[in-house]
């Protein structure tokens, strides 16, 4: 379509350009006068380039120290999105296999012993006896959403005063879950230790749940057992070997 010295622009590098401006301009850049501005737009980047190319920036040591740590930076975001694509498309093989295969059946049955869903906040902390004096502090009536505000370490609920996303059984990590199953509506629980701490629960509310409404998460529950017992069964395929001294 153009060039610039050394460079060129080409078609398809002018089509991926205008997938990148808004969509609200895009039909104009399509006429051709907007065309020609855009081309001219990305003339003036090529010439910019050109220049900078020709500079002796390329030979800088702060140039090539940036360069090394764009370089890095790009193998580890294509070592990510290997380990996905390939974890993605094991996950679509074992589903055609029928190894997490979920029925309907199975999916009423778990509902008939499942029917509940709930509403729970928690404060989490990082030690037993911060949790047991807020514990304290709620039980005395203290407001729960302002403590789960002002304590908790869990950044995406301590902004909602410790709120949970409504649950059914198998959407809440097993160390709490049992607990807050049991718990009656307006309790106030804890400390209950998880991995990722110690927890203050208190349970807002409880109600049954249509089983339209929760079959997609039902499956979605019975699925994730199903992939928790296959890998399980593979465990000693993979002997898992923790080396961090600083965990418990």
């Amino acid at each position: 379509m153009a060039r610039v010295g050394k460079l060129s622009i080409t078609e398809t590098e002018f089509r991926r350009k205008l997938n990148e401006v808004a969509p609200e301009y895009q039909n104009y850049v399509l006429t051709p006068n907007g065309r020609r501005q855009f081309l001219d737009v990305l003339i003036r980047e090529k010439m910019i380039l050109a220049a900078a190319a020709d500079s002796g920036v390329r030979a800088t040591p702060d140039f090539k120290s940036e360069l090394d740590r764009l370089k890095t930076e790009e193998a580890e975001r294509l070592s990510e999105e290997r380990d996905y694509l390939l974890t993605r498309m094991w996950l679509e093989d074992l589903r055609k296999k029928g190894v997490l295969a979920v029925t309907d059946e199975d999916a009423r049955q778990y509902y008939d012993h499942h029917p509940m869903e709930i509403r729970v906040r928690h404060i989490l902390v990082a030690t037993p006896e911060e949790a047991e004096a807020l514990l304290r502090r709620a039980r005395g009536g203290g407001n729960f959403a302002s403590l789960a505000q002002e304590k908790s370490l869990d950044a995406e609920t301590a902004s909602h005063g410790g709120e949970m996303k409504p649950a059914i059984y198998g959407e809440i990590i097993p160390e709490l879950e049992d607990v807050v199953f049991k718990t009656k509506v307006g309790e106030t629980v804890g400390p209950v230790r998880s991995k990722f701490g110690y927890h203050v629960l208190r349970k807002e509310r409880e109600y049954r749940i249509q089983f339209q409404a929760a079959e997609e998460r039902i499956h979605h529950v019975l699925e994730k057992q199903k992939l928790d017992q296959h890998l399980q069964s593979m465990q000693s395929r993979y002997p898992v070997e923790v080396t961090d001294a600083h965990v418990n």
